[in-house]
C-alpha cells in the first residue's frame, strides 16, 4: 500500500463563537497559533490555515500570520464567514449560511478575503472551506468564476438543514471531482475537487455504517434513542478527525480503521479559536486546551510513525488529480 496522505487544515478565524453579527469581531487567538505549529513542525506536518476576513484585517494577527506564511511547510487557503465578510449584506445566524446566497454575493464575499489575503500576506489562496460547511452550487460556482478549484467544505454523513446549512448525508467520504453545478455529485470530469474532512466510525466502512444511521435518524425508531445507543456500544459510532470532538486514542482508532479499509487520504481540521481558552465549548480553560493540544501531538505521532505522508491542501490536490 502507498503511504496515505494526511492534510491538516485550520479555520483560521476570530475568537467569537457563535456570534454572527457585523461587529465585535477579536482575534486574540491567532497569537497562540505557535502553541500548535510547534506540534507540527515536531512531527514533519504541513498545515493549511485556511484563513476568513477577520484575523487579516487585524495588524497583530497579520504580523503572526505572516511569519507562518513565510514557511515553507505552510500553505494559507481561504475561509469565508458571510456574516462579517464586506460587501456587508444580512447578518445573524440565519443569514450564516452561504449556501443560500446567489452567486454574484458569494463572488464578491470571497473575492474580498482572496484580496485581502493576498494585500496582507503575498499570496493568492487556492484552497477554500466555505464558513458552517456551507457548499452549494452558488458557492461552487462563485469559486470557479475566481480561479479556486478545491474545496473543503463538504462533511460527508453529515445533515446541517435543522440550522439552513447543506444536507451531506449521501455525501462521499473519498475525495472527489465535481462540476459547480453539482457539487455533491462526483464526476470523473468535474473541473472542481473536493477533500473531504476525515469524518467516519470506528467500526465497518464509513459510506454503508452512514447510510445505516441516516436510516435509524430518519425512522420512528429515533424517537427511542436507538442512534445514541449504538454510537455508545461501540456499533455506529461516528466521529471526526478532529481534537475538537475526538481525544487521541479515539483518532488513533478511526485512523486505523479508514486506513485498513484503503482510504489513502485522511484531513484532520479544527478551529483556531479552540486555543484561546474559553472562546469554544471545546476548551473552557487553560488545562482543557493542553489536553486538546496532547490529542493533536498523540494522533499525529502515531501516524508519522506509520508512514503518512503530510502535505498541504493544494499538495494533496496534486497527488489525488
Amino acid at each position: 500500500m502507498s503511504r496515505p496522505i494526511v492534510a491538516i487544515t485550520i479555520d483560521t478565524e476570530e475568537d467569537n463563537w457563535g456570534h454572527f453579527g457585523w461587529e465585535g469581531a477579536t482575534t486574540k487567538n491567532i497569537l497562540e497559533l505557535w502553541r500548535v505549529q510547534e506540534i507540527f513542525e515536531k512531527h514533519g506536518v504541513r498545515p493549511t490555515y485556511l484563513t476568513n476576513y477577520a484575523p487579516v484585517a487585524d495588524a497583530a494577527s497579520v504580523a503572526v500570520l505572516g511569519e507562518l506564511a513565510e514557511l515553507e511547510s505552510v500553505e494559507v487557503g481561504a475561509h469565508c464567514h458571510p456574516w462579517n465578510t464586506p460587501p456587508r449584506t444580512r447578518e445573524g445566524e440565519a443569514a450564516s449560511m452561504m449556501s443560500v446566497d446567489d452567486r454574484e454575493t458569494n463572488r464578491a464575499k470571497i473575492a474580498s478575503v482572496l484580496d485581502r489575503i493576498e494585500a496582507e500576506l503575498g499570496s493568492r489562496a487556492r484552497v477554500f472551506r466555505a464558513g458552517r460547511w456551507a457548499l452549494s452550487a452558488s458557492v461552487a460556482h462563485a469559486l470557479f468564476d475566481l480561479g479556486i478549484t478545491v474545496d473543503c467544505s463538504v462533511s460527508p454523513g453529515m445533515d446541517w438543514s435543522s440550522i439552513g446549512g447543506p444536507d451531506y448525508s449521501d455525501a462521499p467520504f473519498d475525495p472527489y471531482r465535481f462540476d459547480p453545478s453539482a457539487p455533491l455529485i462526483p464526476t470523473s470530469s468535474g473541473s472542481m475537487l473536493e477533500l473531504p474532512p476525515t469524518v467516519g466510525f470506528l467500526r465497518g466502512h464509513p459510506a454503508s455504517q452512514s447510510r445505516r444511521r441516516v436510516w435509524l435518524e430518519r425512522s420512528p425508531l429515533s424517537k427511542l434513542k436507538v442512534v445514541g445507543i449504538l454510537d455508545r456500544s461501540g456499533l455506529l459510532t461516528r466521529r471526526w478527525l478532529s481534537p475538537e470532538t475526538s481525544d487521541g486514542r479515539t483518532m488513533v482508532r478511526l485512523s486505523d480503521e479508514l486506513l485498513r479499509r484503503g482510504f489513502q487520504f485522511l484531513q484532520m481540521t479544527f478551529h483556531s479559536s479552540v486555543l484561546l481558552p474559553g472562546a469554544t465549548p471545546y476548551a473552557a480553560n487553560a488545562t482543557e486546551r493542553e489536553t486538546f493540544l496532547k490529542s493533536i501531538d498523540e494522533v499525529l505521532q502515531h501516524l508519522a510513525s506509520h508512514g503518512a505522508k503530510f502535505c498541504t491542501m493544494s499538495e494533496s490536490a496534486v497527488l489525488l488529480q
